[in-house]
């Protein structure tokens, strides 16, 4: 392989390390139209064992939107990347996660480990996920009479997308808004 196809090669890993810590930070801080930015207008998904898998970026955004509820701070942390270039428009990877999920209203702490699998396509230049899901290695619930939660009591990232002007949103985040959080249009 000559140096420019090494060099091509170490910047593509790169870039596609870049999307899926995005695609992370997205999931957890509910930017819904930033998240949509990480898939292929084809991607497919297939979390939790393939029990929730959605065609289209469109129905994916729609279906995390609609299960990351407001009031369950989260944190998706992704260790490692085993990343395998294919070529130099395809790649996939294995990435370790690690979440916690903390959800007031059901008075639930969710923490649990899984395997990434992720497939990627480079599409005018620029990496995507083209695929998505995991599988569980383990999933510890903890059931509890009440949570001392005190996160959407302060300024926290969440509190600004719940109280975030519409307009100011593309068109994921006024999706979270007026069908997740329930949060009325405001009449012209």
């Amino acid at each position: 392989m000559e140096l420019e196809e090494r060099i091509q090669r170490l910047e593509d890993i790169e870039e596609i390390r870049y999307l899926q810590a995005k695609y992370q930070r997205c999931l957890d801080c509910r930017d819904f139209d930033g998240l949509s930015e990480c898939f292929a207008d084809d991607a497919v998904s297939s979390y939790g064992n393939a029990s929730m898998s959605y065609q289209g970026k469109d129905a994916i955004i729609k279906f995390l939107a609609g299960v990351m509820d407001i009031k369950m701070p989260s944190t998706h942390l992704i260790h490692g990347g085993e990343i395998d270039w294919l070529d130099g428009e395809n790649a996939k990877a294995k990435w370790y996660l690690e979440d916690h999920l903390v959800h007031q209203r059901y008075l639930v702490k969710l923490h649990g480990a899984a395997i990434y699998h992720v497939e990627y396509k480079k599409i005018e230049g620029k990496w995507l996920i083209s695929s998505i899901g995991y599988e569980r290695c383990y999933e510890y619930v903890e059931h509890r009479g009440l949570l001392n939660i005190f996160t959407l009591k302060k300024k926290t990232i969440l509190k600004k997308v719940k109280n975030a002007n519409p307009e100011e949103l593309g068109e994921y985040g006024q999706y979270y808004q007026y069908n997740t959080l329930k949060k009325k249009k405001k009449s012209k």
